[in-house]
């Protein structure tokens, strides 16, 4: 693999200034994280150091085979454990302060990282307490599972319709070992999507590591890339690590190699947990201080406009149903969402309101400042704007970098009371607009949270881009479903996202669904 040289720091000290900086903030987030670990209450079965090794017999209650390639079923989350501790206001500010000043890393420098890695490579390793990454001849071993006292089996190369760079075990391989198996179709090759699996087998682990006596094998051909891929992920959902911290600690027991578009949708995925979180952190914040500004007698606190659903628990009948509800719901494809956008005929027109104070509209429009006036928009969130150049910059930009795009910007409403969001989305299927969709949606929300406010989602037509984060918006946070989020939409306004969108969309429908089942089976237990 060919690795970029680092930067010479003594060429630019710009840049080893911003090295430091960087290597300031990891360390005391770091430092916060284990404070705060401190005062966590572990879940059950991840320990915090690992435990002495259990009874090589496996447990006798068999768990259903679960196999990923099917994407309607969906594996269960484990057990109910203790809950944990809620943290102090000043833990709160200081994580979500953390997040703030947190430096993403590129694919280059991730690979830089795993660089550093001075562990040789070995068949089977154990990177946490109860959960090996290994190869081919590992699995294959049924002697040496038996003796390492595995009980779950997450194959990452599972077999489907050929062998090449599969393993071809299946849960019958492991006949009268009570052994669990999950099995994920991943191809090694480059572009292949992994992201829709992530959640689910996150759970399968999860669930695996709900009993203290289970020890868990992830593994693929070399247990380098792919295997790496899904327990990195793991670490990512289910112990809030930031992505260069999950590399950190596996590289310190094992050599591994996630090729450059796993690394970019991790990358991605730690993008959006971490958005995730900051709602998360702002919300505790806002209701602490909510509470500290009532009087001693507490009263409800109405829930903003665009809030998804009241903040008090739901009956258990509700829960229950809501719940039955989307484990039997059935995903549809991006060709069945083609198929329900050409079911409306609407004609096009400049901008249309498909949502309460949310307006879809065209360059025409968002370049009309009069008409804006004249609508009382407040917000506006551009869809198509130019990537930021030097050229740019000093408004002096190419030809090729305006083609597609909407080129306003902040300095195109000056002197009105206008804030401005832009998203540099191209109108191509190959194009990455998921990375935008919780940011977007957060600057929605965020607007909406006054009811006075109006917010327009522009792109050059309003059909595509524009639409496909207002799409994103109305799952994230009103809990719809990608196909009830497109009729609802489509009653107004007619949209055409192209396919790589839908695809994109499809995704966050599934992860978003994973999450949201997760969170019920809690609310029920």
């Amino acid at each position: 693999m060919n690795i970029s040289p680092a930067t010479n720091e003594k060429a630019s000290p710009t840049v080893r200034k911003s090295s430091k900086i960087c290597a300031f903030f990891q360390r005391r987030w770091k430092a916060v994280k284990k404070s705060f670990q401190k005062n966590r209450v572990e879940p059950i079965g991840i320990p915090a150091q690992p435990d002495p090794e259990p009874s090589c017999v496996p447990d006798p209650e068999a768990e259903a085979e679960v196999d990923l390639v099917n994407e309607e079923q969906l594996c269960v989350a484990g057990p109910n454990g203790p809950e944990p501790q809620v943290k102090t206001e000043t833990q709160v500010t200081t994580e979500l302060s953390m997040l703030h000043n947190n430096f993403p890393l590129n694919i280059f420098q991730l690979e830089r990282r795993m660089c550093k890695c001075r562990v040789q490579w070995t068949p089977v390793t154990e990177v946490w307490p109860s959960v090996f990454i290994g190869n081919e001849e590992t699995a294959m071993d049924r002697v040496k599972l038996k003796e390492m006292g595995i009980t779950h089996i997450l194959n990452t190369a599972a077999y489907k319709e050929y062998l090449q760079g599969k393993i071809d075990t299946k849960a019958e391989y492991y006949q009268e070992m009570n052994i669990t198996y999950c099995g994920v179709l991943v191809m090694v090759e480059h572009r292949f999507d992994v992201s829709n699996d992530l959640f689910p087998a996150s759970e399968f682990i999860h669930k695996a590591l709900s009993n203290t006596g289970n020890k868990l094998l992830v593994h693929c051909m070399d247990g380098v890339s792919r295997s790496a891929t899904f327990f990195l992920a793991y670490l990512m959902i289910h112990h809030e690590m930031l992505l260069e911290d999950a590399i950190d600690h596996v590289i310190d027991k094992r050599w591994i190699r996630p090729n450059r578009d796993f690394l970019k949708q991790l990358i991605t995925l730690n993008s959006n947990l971490v958005t995730q979180r900051k709602l998360t952190l702002r919300k505790q914040i806002n209701k602490e201080e909510t509470k500290n500004e009532e009087d001693p007698v507490a009263q409800p606190v109405p829930e903003p406009l665009c809030e998804p659903g009241p903040s008090i628990p739901k009956p258990e009948a509700q829960v229950t149903k809501e719940l039955s509800v989307l484990e039997s719901h059935v995903s549809q494809s991006v060709i069945q969402l083609q198929d329900r956008l050409d079911e409306y005929t609407l004609g096009c027109t400049p901008v249309t309101e498909v949502w309460p104070n949310i307006f879809i509209g065209n360059e025409e429009t968002a370049r009309n400042r009069a008409k804006l006036k004249g609508m009382g928009i407040t917000h506006i969130l551009n869809a198509a704007a130019v990537e930021k150049s030097l050229k740019v910059l000093f408004e002096i930009p190419s030809k090729k970098s305006l083609k597609g795009k909407v080129n306003t910007g902040v300095t195109y409403y000056q002197g009105r009371s206008l804030n401005y969001y832009d998203v540099p989305a191209v109108d191509k299927c190959s194009f990455n607009i998921s990375e935008y969709f919780f940011p977007a949606a957060q600057f929605i929300h965020q607007a909406l949270s006054n009811p006075e406010n109006k917010v327009l989602v522009h792109c050059k037509k309003g059909l595509s881009r524009s639409a496909t984060l207002v799409l994103a918006y109305l799952m994230i946070h009103h809990d719809m479903m990608v196909e009830d989020a497109i009729d609802h939409v489509t009653e107004g306004r007619s949209i055409r996202p192209n396919i790589g969108f839908l695809k994109q969309l499809t995704i966050l429908n599934s992860n978003l669904k994973s999450r949201r089942i997760l969170q019920l089976k809690k609310e029920h237990r």
